[in-house]
């Protein structure tokens, strides 16, 4: 569920919790956690225990993940506790399995404090850690995570990072809001984001998590562009933001749907001069299918050596299609 940060304070107060953690990363203790507390009387009063991990998505691990466990069982932690995540999808993500796995499940509450996190890893109850280079690839779901938003942590955030966030809200819009798509793509200020888009693009994915919470078929919707993208993370090992990497592959996942699926291009063409405009898409070539094609059969939406791919028929009108190496070579050639 989604609520307003300032509904975190009575929330907090009317179940009354054994302890509170607040687990945080470098960054957002520094930058984030005095916005929180500034609002959230509860966690000050209660005397929250701080949970500090290392900031960086290389630190979103398994060792990570135990060494909070260790911290929750060396503060006598049990099941009446809540674990409260201030950060980013890494910190969130990792809040959120911990609270799943630990004595069984604890409370976990996301206070995310990025754009990417608002509109999307914050969101859907969907929790993990890398492992072997591969993004999530231990995980779980947990239906009782609640997520409480406030714009305020996006003044701590640089452009690059808002840009990040940015292009999760336009997979989200390209894939269910024709409307909000075509505010986002008329932003001119990035520096002010409309919370009431933030808002509506959080609630589309917890709407489209809902219908299928498990990820067994139409949540996979949400993964437009990723498949692509999350092959160009693998490759970059870190050194591309998320969201970023989503630009580009939902760049090409709109040319496999020109390809494919018969997209016309007029309808996008806005969308192609904004990615370009804003994000740096690379020129990929024959030499690189087999590289990015190495990484699309190891992720974890590859069944039976068949990756599927999210393509738009129109927009709002996704599409679940198997893409064979072909396929993407001959549109790599054409662009």
């Amino acid at each position: 569920m989604i609520y307003n940060i300032l509904d975190l304070q009575s929330y907090l107060l009317e179940h009354h919790f054994s302890q509170i953690f607040l687990l945080v990363d470098e960054n957002t203790e520094k930058y984030c956690m005095p916005i929180l507390l500034e609002k959230i009387d509860e966690i000050t009063d209660r005397q929250a225990t701080l949970l500090e991990i290392p900031s960086g998505e290389q630190n979103k691990s398994i060792n990570t993940a135990l060494n909070i466990i260790n911290s929750l069982e060396e503060s006598f932690a049990d099941r009446e506790s809540v674990i409260i995540s201030l950060g980013g999808g890494m910190v969130t993500d990792l809040g959120g399995f911990v609270a799943s796995i630990y004595k069984r499940g604890v409370q976990a509450v996301n206070v995310p404090t990025t754009l990417l996190a608002m509109v999307d890893a914050a969101i859907g109850g969907k929790n993990g850690v890398n492992y072997k280079g591969i993004k999530n690839l231990i995980g779980c779901f947990n239906p009782n995570v609640l997520t409480f938003l406030d714009v305020d942590f996006l003044s701590t955030l640089s452009k690059e990072n808002i840009l990040s966030g940015l292009s999760e809200m336009l997979k989200t819009f390209l894939i269910a809001d024709s409307l909000s798509l075509s505010k986002v793509l008329n932003i001119k200020d990035f520096a002010s984001m409309d919370s009431s888009l933030i808002m509506r693009a959080a609630q589309i994915k917890e709407e489209i998590a809902k219908k299928d919470f498990l990820d067994k078929g139409y949540r996979r919707v949400l993964n437009f562009g990723h498949t692509i993208g999350h092959a160009i993370e693998a490759i970059q090992n870190g050194k591309l933001l998320h969201g970023y990497a989503v630009a580009i592959g939902m760049y090409y996942a709109l040319l496999l749907s020109e390809d494919i699926v018969g997209l016309k291009h007029n309808e996008v063409k806005e969308v192609y001069d904004f990615l370009s405009r804003n994000y740096t898409i690379p020129h990929l070539k024959d030499k690189d299918v087999d590289l990015l094609w190495e990484k699309i059969m190891q992720d974890k939406k590859t069944t039976n050596n068949k990756p599927h791919f999210v393509l738009l028929q129109s927009i709002s009108t996704p599409i679940i299609k198997e893409v064979s190496k072909e396929d993407l070579s001959n549109t790599i050639n054409k662009f």
